[in-house]
């Protein structure tokens, strides 16, 4: 095998002095699914922005197919190289369909107009080829999470590349989805494509990699075939230190009735959307899990819980009080915290500071200003003890949430949710793409807040993360709840599978 892409002795520091990347050296092999492992910040996606052209390294150099990437390396120069990147953090259109967004920038044309029954074609052709399934007419706004990184793929894909860089790619699939993908890479391998595949999950990087590079505080402190390497030395490589799995490990008995749904309906065309006589209560002190393929509910359902959206029939009650009565202010001020699924889309607002995410819900505190004046120190002080208590990787309280690693702005907004110490958390993949220690301190003070007798819905698709921290799970499949378990020794991953499919009920 001879190398694709050889990285020498690559530095990035930015403008404001954050160094990214400490003089990094290692080789990918063509043919070869590459993984890259590390922390939140550890400079994992700073260095594929520098592969891929986005960004320029400081020092050092980048071999592409044998030849040195010059100082005028762009995305259009990594393209033409055959270099195609699957980004953490979406880069479609949403006013635009799937195929327009797929096709966008080598449209097909019929005389002096963009053939677009030639578009939906070819994208009908390249969802069957590489078996992502996607409508081709449907809007990007209207696609679940999950679709739209399906259509991310695709676009890459479609334009023949023969080095895939896929950044956090599972963060938005379900485990089905992430094996339907991974054969498919496997497939796409064996025909000599080159994968580069940045992932946090050490169960993902073994079942898919051959060779792993570790990063640690823009170091490289490990480089080798996955096969030489236990999980155990590759998160020590990754952290410095091992890490304790967290454990809910006693379920207490609830405590008063926080959260009631009953029969909530919802119609949508997306089925994330859409419910269907949803019923669930949730208690003081209780981390209720819910599980399910993603769209079937899950995003309709948070959206009418937090007041943005208002359920067509059934009504939801918080601390008695009936939702559809408040805004999404009365909830905050009534106790609800929200941990939503996309952390820039409805988290934060990426253009402000750090402090000015901080306080977003909590700008009317007292301790933040008087009357009606925000203190910009009180505010600048604040954000400085949680990006220190929650281990932000930050210039500041006055950097831009955008200057941020995706898991680092994902421990900012969890840390403002936990610091308002709700009496209720809607946590919607409050883990997703962020790093093993990272996920362990989210999951910890989880624990933590149901123990000082918070209730906490619980989203995620990780079933080892559900499992290890419910109390209780919930199933939701087709808008409705068709199971409610007791969490114990013999519900395992495999036994909610035929209830998540739809195949059991046991509501």
């Amino acid at each position: 095998m001879s190398a694709i892409v050889a990285f020498q002795d690559v530095a990035k520091t930015y403008p404001n002095g954050v160094v990214a990347l400490r003089g990094v050296s290692f080789e990918v092999q063509e043919g070869t699914c590459h993984a890259i492992c590390g922390e939140n910040g550890a400079g994992k996606s700073t260095l594929m922005k520098i592969l891929f052209g986005l960004e320029a390294p400081t020092s050092g150099r980048i071999v592409i197919g044998g030849q040195p990437v010059g100082h005028d390396h762009s995305p259009r120069a990594a393209a033409a190289a055959g270099i195609g990147m699957v980004h953490q953090h979406f880069s479609l259109v949403p006013s635009l369909t799937v195929a327009e967004n797929v096709v966008l920038g080598r449209e097909p044309t019929a005389g002096p107009l963009i053939d677009r029954a030639a578009a939906r074609a070819e994208v009908a052709r390249l969802a069957e080829r590489f078996r992502l399934a996607v409508d081709p007419d449907a809007r990007i706004a209207t696609l679940s999470v999950a679709a739209q990184q399906k259509v991310e793929i695709l676009k890459a894909l479609a334009r023949n590349v023969r080095l895939l860089i896929l950044d956090e790619p599972t963060a938005v699939l379900t485990p089905q989805e992430t094996e339907e993908l991974f054969d498919r890479l496997r497939h796409l391998r064996a025909e000599g494509l080159t994968i580069i595949f940045i992932s946090h999950k050490l169960r993902e990087v073994r079942a898919l990699a051959d060779h792993v590079t570790v990063l640690r505080e823009g170091r490289m402190t490990g480089d080798a075939p996955i096969a030489s390497l236990d999980d155990a030395t590759i998160a020590r490589l990754v952290m410095g230190r091992d890490v304790r799995a967290v454990r809910r490990e006693s379920h207490p008995a609830p405590g008063a009735e926080v959260l009631r749904a009953e029969n909530l309906t919802l119609p949508a065309t997306d089925p994330a959307d859409r419910l269907e006589g949803l019923t669930l209560s949730l208690h003081a002190g209780e981390i209720l899990g819910l599980a399910g393929v993603e769209g079937n509910g899950q995003r309709g359902l948070v959206s009418v819980l937090t007041g943005l959206r208002r359920a067509a029939s059934g009504q939801a009650t918080f601390l008695g009080r009936d939702i559809a009565a408040m805004d999404t202010a009365a909830l905050r001020h009534a106790g609800m915290g929200h941990l939503p699924a996309d952390r820039y889309a409805e988290g934060g607002a990426r253009t402000l500071s750090l402090a000015d995410n901080t306080i977003g819900g909590a700008h009317w505190s007292a301790a933040l200003g008087r009357g009606p004046f925000l203190s910009r120190r009180a505010a600048e002080r604040r954000t400085a003890e949680l990006i220190r208590a929650y281990d932000v990787r930050a210039a500041g309280p006055r950097a831009l949430l955008s200057s941020l690693s995706g898991g680092n702005a994902q421990k900012l907004i969890a840390a403002r949710e936990f610091a308002a110490r709700p009496k209720l958390l809607i946590a919607d993949q409050p883990t997703r793409g962020i790093d093993i220690q990272a996920a362990a301190f989210i999951r910890a003070r989880l624990i933590e807040l149901a123990e000082q007798g918070s209730a906490v819905l619980l989203i995620t698709a990780d079933l080892d993360e559900l499992l290890s921290l419910a109390d209780r799970v919930a199933v939701i499949y087709g808008g409705r709840i068709v199971a409610r378990l007791e969490n114990g020794p013999v519900l395992t991953p495999e036994a909610l599978g035929p209830y998540m499919l739809g195949l059991q009920s046991a509501a």
